[in-house]
């Protein structure tokens, strides 16, 4: 049988926060944003991304033959210069449409995803998720399934549907330790099981995050800083973050029903924009940039 086509493989440095997304962080007239490394001090700019908020083969995905592909990386490309429409509206218009908003939304929800280490942390929750099924095996029925996984406390809010449990009460004993087995070899490289699977959920984090109350604030003189872990990990019902140089969101949990159009952007105060940069450098693990060589005094 012929082996399908060796895949395109000629990407090492894949960005985990966008070179699209950096480049909002310039000044008028500038190359690029100031950069400050906040673990060794060293200060940059105005620079071009680069490589910056990169890591090498971050990104990397195998085909079934183990052969390395860009083709992950490549998908995100693509999802980053779609969402990226949306921050440009926000800078022509200073204001956010509905169209934007979803943009804007896949934008963070990408972010949130891509990260590495939340991979590497899905991993291991899977593996310890494999032992605790094989364990449970043996339960009645659905709902006693569904109270240990819960007393567990590795799927909050999680539960298994009637199918799902009789899947696993229909498989043999010998199946489910093979299947065990293969799952604590995993190392994440493998064609079904890659960060593919992570990246894949942007668009159910997106939903969540425009079901949430969003505020829009605007500084006339650039005041905002991005780094290289923009938004949290678990966006859970609120957080604050920096959208380009000159504007600011404040994502929270709504108490009533959120309206859709327009969002205007109102004056950020000199409180918010600190609280917003605090939250965005709080994040931080090794880089911060924004349009000014303030940044390097943060």
């Amino acid at each position: 049988m012929a082996i399908a086509p060796k895949p395109k493989f000629e990407k090492k440095d894949h960005h985990v926060v966008p070179k699209l997304w950096q480049k909002r962080f310039k000044a008028v007239g500038d190359v690029g944003p100031y950069y400050l490394n906040i673990i060794t001090g060293e200060k940059l700019g105005p620079v071009g991304p680069g490589v910056k908020m990169s890591e090498v083969y971050v990104n990397i995905v195998f085909d079934e033959y183990f052969r390395p592909s860009d083709e992950l990386e490549d998908s995100i490309a693509k999802i980053e210069d779609k969402a990226v429409e949306g921050l440009d509206y926000l800078i022509a218009n200073g204001e956010i449409d509905d169209k934007s908003r979803c943009d804007i939304a896949m934008l963070l929800a990408l972010q949130a995803c891509r990260y590495p280490e939340r991979f590497a942390d899905r991993m291991e929750l899977g593996k310890y998720l494999a032992i605790a099924l094989k364990d449970f095996k043996n339960l009645s029925n659905v709902s006693e399934l569904n109270s240990a996984i819960a007393q567990t406390g590795m799927l909050p809010g999680a539960s298994f549907t009637e199918a799902e449990f009789a899947r696993l009460k229909g498989a043999d004993e010998a199946s489910v330790s093979h299947e065990l087995d293969d799952i604590l070899a995993l190392h994440g490289y493998e064609a079904h099981y890659n960060p593919g699977l992570i990246i894949s959920a942007t668009t159910t984090v997106a939903s969540h995050l425009l079901a949430l109350e969003w505020k829009l604030v605007h500084s006339p003189t650039p005041a905002f800083i991005l780094s290289d872990r923009p938004v949290p990990m678990q966006v859970g019902y609120g957080f604050f973050v920096g959208l380009t140089a000159s504007y600011g969101l404040k994502i929270t949990k709504p108490v009533e029903t959120v309206a859709t159009g327009k969002i205007c952007s109102q004056e950020a105060s000199e409180p918010e924009i600190d609280e917003i940069n605090a939250q965005v450098r709080g994040r931080a693990q090794t880089l911060i940039c924004g349009p000014g060589a303030w940044v390097h005094e943060l």
